[in-house]
């Protein structure tokens, strides 16, 4: 087995680069056979992941990182079941391995090594994985104003994200978005925001979608239809709890169901954020697809997702 550190030099305003040393001395002397490998440029980790995994060999890659960074790995790795991913979070908002525990507990270099491999389901979306969440409308908007704010001085992580909300309070909210169902039904109208779930976590720690589960073989879909500011105020601290669906106005607001399958729409492009980065889209069509890559949990840590 061949372990290969992936290193963003970006990742965490250059918090990745500073693990060479620790990933260094933690195996030496172990016996295992490790490399590191710092990516060039956005794209280059899937690319590499890929190039690496052509090769045939039994392989575990652990992304030194963020959300984005680890999107790039299983998509690099994707149709190559010999390649396990670890992640290890020093990127910004780190929310994937919040489905597992707290982001110390995958810090520790040997006990990723050490750690057991599991099945993780996927979101496949245009023929390409989401391994997290997908966040259009105010969610994705935030996450916009965030890495505008995340590059001002002393404001990074969590507290971009708070900043983000605050910024988005000052405009219009509100997409039309149409839904279409496995079964035929659909949807229309003005909603707020849209959570297309694998894991339950975004911004830095809000538990969007609190019954998300990775192995589940089922995508957690959140619709909040539209409300006053101050009733989206009222139940921000519930939604960052992940208990915002037991009020009354989340059930009176917050369309909440699993489905294997969708389909969605927009008039005009829209920015969506795709396990934390922007793009923008028109029509996405989504489906789980269960067992899609092997996710590896540092020894000492839970196995099941």
């Amino acid at each position: 087995m061949e372990h290969i550190f992936i290193i963003n030099p970006s990742a965490g305003q250059g918090k990745a680069k500073k693990l060479i040393p620790a990933i260094e001395k933690a195996l030496e002397g172990t016996g295992y056979a490790y490399s590191i490998y710092t990516t060039k440029a956005p794209g280059d980790a899937e690319r590499f992941v890929r190039e690496t995994c052509e090769a045939g060999k039994m392989v575990r890659f652990y992304v030194c990182g963020g959300d984005g960074s680890f999107h790039e790995a299983v998509n690099g790795a994707k149709g190559f079941p010999q390649a396990e991913i670890g992640l290890i979070p020093v990127g910004t908002g780190n929310d994937f391995v919040r489905n597992f525990g707290k982001k110390s507990d995958f810090m520790d270099i040997l006990s990723q090594v050490e750690g057991e491999s599991i099945s993780c389901d996927a979101i496949d979306i245009n023929d390409r994985y989401v391994v997290n969440m997908v966040n259009i409308g105010f969610d994705c908007e935030v996450v916009v104003k965030a890495a505008e704010w995340k590059k001002k001085p002393l404001i990074s992580g969590p507290l971009a994200y708070i900043m983000g909300i605050i910024t988005m309070f000052a405009k219009p909210m509100g997409n039309r978005m149409s839904f279409r169902w496995a079964d035929g039904t659909t949807m229309a109208g003005k909603f707020l925001l849209c959570t297309i779930a694998n894991g339950s976590f975004c911004g830095g720690g809000f538990c969007s979608s609190p019954e998300a589960a990775l192995d589940d073989g089922m995508m957690d879909v959140g619709i909040v239809k539209m409300l006053s500011r101050r009733k989206f105020i009222g139940i921000l601290p519930k939604y960052k709890t992940g208990t915002y669906l037991e009020t009354k106005l989340g059930q009176e607001k917050v369309l909440y169901e699993k489905y294997s399958k969708l389909e969605l729409a927009v008039s005009k492009p829209t920015n969506i954020s795709i396990d934390g980065e922007i793009s923008q889209f028109t029509y996405l069509k989504a489906e789980i697809s269960p067992r899609a890559f092997r996710f590896i949990v540092p020894k000492g840590l839970k196995t099941k997702a």
